[in-house]
């Protein structure tokens, strides 16, 4: 295990710290099991014994079938198991309406976090993304922003290029002429590290919860609701295919499953 997460630091993976902690809470359970005595009841025992949510388990298991197929990829096992992993509960991710993002955004005091909250929705990134962008990848000319860093290797959360509306143009053209940093978001010169306390600040004075994820999800959706195609929206979010945005924002569309509606008549 420890092999696999050095090998995804000198990849560049970001996860890396997580990786760590996720090992410290799993190696008493999996260190001295040889793969080949790994199987779903062991796997199951695992996930009935471990005090932790269903996500935690899910993503604890995963990075140790990772871990397995690098090993068989490079050698070092014959084969690697198959590790079981509990069903993901459905997620129900809030999204806002245009109106509560007007409230939420009214909420946001400190400029820092009402860009962020502007460029949330108006990219659809995730906040890492968002957190990470510097001026030299922002062509407000052009009306672009590239959300992956130089060097940084696309992983399964990709960081694609996307356009900028005009709302995030303004935005971040206020923005640049005020910079003090090579940071986008940024707070007296400095990157900004987390933007949740700045959220949850915006939150109570709005009257609702809302996370940085929020604001993602509700990009997504508008863009579902504006009748976008999902191969459209999936390239915006960052999907490698469309199925997971099909899974997530399909009912969202004004056209989902009209046609199949629309035979159903006599």
């Amino acid at each position: 295990m420890l092999a696999y997460i050095d090998d995804r630091e000198a990849a560049g993976v970001a996860s890396v710290e997580r990786m760590r902690d996720a090992w410290k809470a799993m190696r008493a359970y999996w260190a001295d099991l040889m793969p080949d005595a790994i199987t779903d009841k062991l796997a199951q025992n695992y996930s009935a014994t471990r005090r932790a949510s269903v996500a935690t388990i899910r993503t604890e298991l995963g990075i140790l079938a990772a871990a397995l197929n690098l090993g068989e990829r490079h050698g070092h096992i014959k084969r690697a198991p198959k590790v079981w992993r509990p069903q993901a509960p459905e997620r129900r991710e809030r999204h806002l309406t245009k109106a509560e993002f007007r409230a939420f955004l009214d909420a946001c005091v400190a400029p820092h976090v009402r860009l962020y909250a502007i460029l949330g929705v108006t990219t659809a990134a995730r906040p890492s993304a968002i957190l990470d962008l510097t001026w030299d990848r922002v062509d407000l000319e052009a009306g672009m922003a590239n959300l992956n860093p130089v060097g940084r290797i696309q992983t399964a959360k990709r960081r694609p290029r996307v356009p900028l509306n005009d709302v995030a143009v303004e935005a971040l053209r206020a923005a640049y002429d005020a910079r003090q940093s090579i940071w986008v978001i940024e707070r007296g010169g400095q990157k900004v590290g987390s933007i949740k306390k700045g959220f949850l600040a915006a939150s109570e004075r709005a009257g609702f919860k809302v996370t940085p994820y929020t604001l993602r999800h509700t990009g997504a959706v508008w863009m579902a609701e504006a009748g976008v195609p999902m191969p459209e929206i999936a390239q915006f979010l960052g999907h490698d295919d469309d199925r997971t945005t099909q899974r997530h924002y399909a009912r969202f569309s004004p056209h989902y499953l009209r046609n199949a509606a629309g035979a159903l008549k006599w």
